[in-house]
């Protein structure tokens, strides 16, 4: 970015210099009128040249904007990836647990059936 604006800073002609440049005439010398036209396009490129760089300086802030906000989404996205993964970790935590339960529950009712109070076994 810097270099572009060195680049504008060095630059010799803008849009009017290039319109209004004068030649000394000579004889034998161009025609006037040619080299008008000729400068007008000259002076049209050149201004459409402008018009291109600054479009194409927004279109690189906007590219800088929505880079960051990609970093950001990125960052964001890993948090999220890892509450998924320890969300996931509980869940199958919890289903083992349940499993457990019912296991103790199955063994609490045999016992019963043996005449065992469970909750007097230590």
């Amino acid at each position: 970015m810097y270099a572009r604006l060195r680049m504008a800073e060095k630059r010799l002609l803008d849009a009017d210099k290039i319109l209004k440049k004068k030649f000394k005439a000579k004889s034998g010398g161009y025609d006037a009128l040619e080299v008008d036209e000729f400068f007008d396009l000259v002076r049209n490129d050149y201004e459409s040249m402008l018009e291109i760089e600054k479009e194409l300086e927004l279109l690189r802030l906007k590219n800088e904007t929505q880079q960051a906000k990609i970093v950001n989404l990125e960052a964001q996205y890993i948090q999220y990836k890892k509450k998924v993964e320890e969300l996931e970790r509980l869940i199958s935590k919890g289903g083992t647990a349940m499993e457990n339960l019912r296991k103790i529950d199955k063994y609490e009712r045999q016992l019963w059936k043996m005449g065992i109070d469970p909750s007097k076994l230590k």
